[in-house]
């Protein structure tokens, strides 16, 4: 059908690109002075003229390459302080995997606290500081007296000013909140995902794509978290948050290779035990290494990151197979474009920022990950729920289909199939339970009432009948089936068989006089029914044995009813139209 609203959708379009590039434009053309400038005044850079007692210059985001220094050595680099610093100032930098004191002309300044415990790594990790610095200390010399940790690893100090603190914290969270943001979106749609996972499988075949997903979304967004440094204003012990950095690195193969599997597949059976069984090998020798005291966490960063890329290569492989099956199938299957672009993302922003850590370029870790993850999860979101969502309706359709077999499409109760499997079941157990019951029933006078009133009342007669028998028997331990044209039966199991039948029998009896004490009523309800019992006075006969003298007892009750009732074309002719 056509859409007879084109028209209006296109002119919503223009409407809002419209509206998009005006915010966009406005926000670029803004040249005002931020929140932060307002309240607290500009930061002015402190990065330029630091540099050793010799008076060599100092890269201050490259620390550990400074000719002449090695880890666990203390040395200083020196600076003056401006002329122009206001009240209330404060030297405002970021710390990396160093050790360090403050002094000015001398005198110690600044001395950071530094948490203890076996937990912990070598390093301090990552610190914001703010050191409070009087106006009458312009000119002065500040000395920043320091030890980095870790030779071959990033040590540094980065985002230096002369600012207020106010203002310098301000501009960092303005500076890190959309990766921060951005992580906290990812961190929820991963807990998302692996909640919809739960109903989604409960009648669905077993696919758990969405929880593996949401299981490596999840421990990528925590990584990506602790990397944008901003969770330390609020823990107040940086420490542990190297500790995150490093540990969750390990959380990600596993979930990975699980989802990979469940999607796609392995040719090779051995992937998926291989990189879990590395995984889990690597997480237990890292922090065994880390509680001896041999090898802190953030020394074995590099076991760690051979994993990962070792992911990120069956990752890539991944995609070349599927590239391969969706070209010779000639197929654009969008799900399969969609998930090509995921991998792709998330393999090379993967690649990309474990190099950047090795080459020591940035100040942030986890910049391409968190760009491809954001990928990763939009495409591979969109495929996995569609094909999960597809999934439960062959499962709920399957089901239904199953339900039919075991159902009788009349009555709505069970029919001879069930009631046989059923009576199989029950076989196997019957010695452990304390008895057993079947009770069988037929209709009297259907033939006739098919033959003189048409089926569909014959139809009616059945479905009340199958109504009275299960409103009287029908409960936890037993189950109503119609077993043929005209023939009913119940099994009873548990405790007090013999009781529920008693019991049962009198709403049976009752209710079928009340039916047939109705005025307006067209039928009359006519049941014959017999009970038989296994239980432990005649253990070693078969339920079948039990079932034909039930059916024996049910005839002799039908002929009983015969000998005393109306015959029905009597009744019936008796009976006004």
């Amino acid at each position: 059908m056509k859409n007879r609203n084109a028209k209006y959708d296109i002119l919503y379009i223009v409407m809002f690109l419209f509206f998009a590039v005006l915010v966009v434009g406005t926000v670029c053309a803004y040249k005002g002075p931020g929140l932060a400038d307002d309240f607290f005044g500009q930061e002015t850079d402190y990065a330029k003229g630091w540099h050793t007692a010799k008076g060599d210059p100092v890269t201050l985001d490259k620390l550990n390459k400074t000719e002449g220094t090695k880890a666990g050595e203390a040395y200083s680099i020196f600076n003056t302080i401006p002329e122009n610093i206001s009240e209330g100032d404060a030297l405002c930098f970021r710390s990396k995997n160093i050790f360090y004191q403050v002094y000015i002309d001398g005198e110690l300044r600044y001395d950071p606290y530094v948490p203890e415990g076996p937990v912990y790594t070598k390093s301090y990790g990552t610190e914001w500081n703010y050191v409070n610095i009087p106006a009458n200390d312009a000119g002065k010399e500040i000395e920043i007296r320091m030890t980095y940790v870790y030779q071959d690893a990033r040590a540094c100090i980065d985002h230096i000013s002369i600012a207020q603190p106010g203002s310098a914290i301000l501009n960092t969270f303005g500076d890190k909140m959309v990766a921060f943001i951005t992580c906290v979106l990812l961190l929820f749609v991963g807990l998302l995902l692996m909640v919809a996972d739960i109903p989604i499988n409960i009648r669905a075949n077993k696919n758990h794509e969405l929880r593996y997903l949401g299981l490596f979304a999840v421990s990528i967004a925590i990584w990506c978290l602790s990397e944008t440094n901003l969770i330390q204003f609020y823990l107040g012990d940086n420490r542990i948050m190297q500790i995150v950095s490093c540990g969750s690195l390990m959380l990600i193969p596993i979930p990975t290779i699980l989802y990979l599997d469940t999607a796609f597949g392995f040719r090779h059976k051995f992937v998926v035990p291989m990189v879990c069984l590395m995984s889990s090998g690597l997480f237990a020798v890292c922090w065994g290494l880390h509680f001896a005291g041999i090898a802190d966490i953030h020394e074995t960063l590099s076991l760690s990151h051979f994993v990962l890329v070792f992911t990120a290569s069956i990752l890539l492989y991944t995609i070349v197979r599927n590239s391969v099956v969706v070209s010779s199938k000639k197929s654009r299957n969008i799900y399969r474009i969609l998930r090509t672009i995921g991998l792709s993302g998330i393999s090379v922003a993967t690649v990309t920022d474990v190099i950047r850590y090795y080459r020591g370029n940035g100040t942030d870790s986890a910049m391409f990950v968190r760009i491809g993850l954001l990928v990763f999860i939009i495409c591979f979101g969109i495929s996995s729920l569609e094909k999960t969502i597809n999934a439960v309706k062959l499962g709920v359709q399957s089901e239904f289909v199953a339900q039919l077999a075991y159902l009788d499409g009349l009555t709505r109760i069970g029919n001879r199939t069930s009631f046989q499997e059923h009576l199989v079941d029950l076989e196997k157990i019957k010695d452990e339970v304390p008895g057993i019951g079947i009770v069988m029933f037929d209709v009297n006078d259907l033939k006739y009432v098919n033959d003189h009133m048409g089926h569909h009342q014959g139809d009616a007669m059945l479905v009340q009948s199958a109504d009275i028998i299960k409103a009287s028997f029908e409960n936890k331990d037993s189950m109503c089936f119609r077993i043929g044209g005209d023939e009913f039966a119940v099994l009873i199991s548990g405790e007090r068989v013999e009781e529920q039948y008693e019991e049962g029998v009198v709403r049976f009896h009752k209710k079928m006089e009340e039916y047939n004490a109705l005025p307006d009523k067209k039928l009359r309800i006519s049941i014959a029914c017999g009970f038989a019992m296994y239980h432990e006075g005649n253990r070693g006969i078969k339920l079948m044995d039990v079932y034909q003298t039930a059916d024996k007892r049910m005839y002799d009750n039908k002929k009983e009813i015969k000998e005393k009732q109306i015959p029905p074309e009597e009744y019936y002719r008796s009976r006004p139209a």
